[in-house]
């Protein structure tokens, strides 16, 4: 199953989980080459809603990379903490804790949560350049791969790289770095569900 799991990832695309859901969905839409026919989707829209194409949008180095991470399934396992869960304040417990990645803990439980969730508190690193927040991760892409993947030149493919490896504070390692948690985190949320977000004081004025 991990052996699937990893072909799969090798061929994964930024916003592959959504085009899915559209094919799915709207199998009309798709062209006998596989490719999307933006226009004939619109004709289903057109008398829902209206299709504008402004808007405002967050844009930032590596936005499209955070995409594909999004579109990676974990490859890694949950194994129980026996002895833990023996104790006898702890055998009847509801309460379940994962101790490791974020983003493979949220995966590993999306076929039990999706669009369950009441309430999700998050406390994420402020990024204050003080506060010890470095962005890694585990990825080994090339620069070749990253530019076929992102269609990307091989300049900002080795740009977003090296913002992984060097255990970078900047602004856009911040967002590639929540980007990817707050796609997961919105699947499991209900359609009336909470976000509750823990900020830094000096953040209020920018939200107001």
């Amino acid at each position: 199953m991990i052996k699937d799991i990893m072909n799969a990832n090798d061929s994964a695309t930024p916003n592959c989980r959504e085009m899915a859901v559209l094919k799915e969905n709207f199998p009309s839409c798709f062209k006998a080459d596989g490719s999307f026919d933006i226009e004939r989707f619109k004709e289903f829209l057109s008398d829902k809603i209206a299709v504008t194409g402004e808007g405002y949008e967050l844009k930032f180095l590596g936005k499209n990379y955070a995409r594909l991470l999004a579109s990676i399934d974990t490859t890694t396992v949950v194994v129980p903490d026996e002895e833990h869960n023996s104790k006898s304040e702890n055998m009847n417990s509801e309460n379940i804790y994962i101790s490791g990645d974020n983003l493979d803990g949220l995966k590993h439980l999306l076929k039990s949560y999706s669009r369950q969730v009441k309430c999700i508190y998050i406390d994420p690193p402020y990024n204050t350049g003080t506060d010890g927040f470095v962005y890694n991760d585990q990825f080994n892409f090339t620069v070749e791969e990253l530019s076929e993947k992102l269609s990307i030149r091989e300049e900002q493919a080795q740009r977003i790289l090296d913002l992984t490896k060097r255990g970078s504070a900047s602004h856009s390692a911040w967002l590639m770095f929540m980007y990817h948690v707050f796609y997961w985190l919105g699947i499991y949320l209900r359609m009336m569900g909470l976000y509750l977000f823990l900020l830094m004081i000096m953040s209020k004025p920018i939200l107001n």
